[in-house]
C-alpha cells in the first residue's frame, strides 16, 4: 500500500463544516510529522506576542513559557520527559513548555490552568497563521521537567508544544501515519439555545 502525502494527510484532516468559519480555524490540525527546519527567531517572537496578550481572569495572566530549538540541551531535557508515544516530537525544530502560575500576589487563582489554555490557544492561532503546524501533549513527565528545567512552584509545567512545517509523510514510520491519517469525528452538538 502506498504511504499517503502531505497532501492527502490534509485533506483528511480538513474538517467537514456547517458554518463558515476563518481559514486559520479551518486548517488548524495536530500533526505528528515536522520538517527539521528552523524557525527564525521573529516568528517565535510573534508566536509569544500572541499568547502574551491573550485573555485571563482579572488580568492575572497565570502563564509562563520556556522553550528550546532542536540541537540545544534545554530540547534534549524536554524530550527526555516525553512518553514514548511522543518520540516523533523530538524531530520538530521547537518544543514549547506552557506553564501555569498557581497563586500570585492575590492568592491562589482557581483560573490558572483556564487562562493557560486561552493563551496556548491564542499562540496556536498565530503559529497556524504564519503556515506552521503545532501539537499539544499532556503525556510528558511533569514532575521531570520541572527538575530538569529547574521550574519552580508556584509555577507548574502542563502542556508541552511541538512546532514546525508539516513534514512529509512519505518518509516517515506508519506508525506516525496510521494515526495521523484518520477523519477527525468532532462532537455533533455543543450548544444549545435555554
Amino acid at each position: 500500500m502506498d504511504k499517503p502525502t502531505t497532501d492527502e494527510i490534509i485533506k483528511i484532516k480538513t474538517p467537514q463544516l456547517r458554518e463558515d468559519i476563518l481559514d486559520v480555524l479551518k486548517r488548524r490540525f495536530s500533526p505528528r510529522v515536522f520538517l527539521e527546519d528552523q524557525i527564525n527567531d521573529s516568528n517565535v517572537k510573534k508566536f509569544f506576542e500572541a499568547a502574551r496578550i491573550s485573555p485571563s481572569s482579572s488580568n492575572r495572566q497565570p502563564w509562563f513559557y520556556y522553550y528550546a530549538k532542536r540541537g540545544s540541551g534545554s530540547f534534549v531535557k524536554i524530550s527526555n520527559s516525553l512518553n514514548p508515544d511522543n518520540d516523533w516530537a523530538k524531530n520538530a525544530p521547537l518544543l514549547i513548555v506552557g506553564c501555569f502560575i498557581s497563586e500570585d500576589e492575590k492568592g491562589p487563582n482557581k483560573y490558572a490552568q483556564y487562562d493557560l489554555g486561552q493563551s496556548v490557544m491564542s499562540m496556536v492561532i498565530q503559529i497556524n497563521s504564519l503556515g506552521y503546524y503545532c501539537r499539544q501533549m499532556g503525556g510528558f513527565d511533569k514532575n521531570k521537567i520541572a527538575t530538569d528545567l529547574n521550574i519552580m512552584p508556584p509555577i507548574f509545567p502542563w502542556v508541552v508544544i511541538a512546532v514546525g512545517k508539516i513534514g512529509d509523510y512519505q518518509k516517515v514510520d506508519p506508525i506516525l501515519i496510521e494515526k495521523d491519517n484518520r477523519i477527525r469525528i468532532r462532537k455533533s452538538k455543543v450548544a444549545k439555545e435555554i
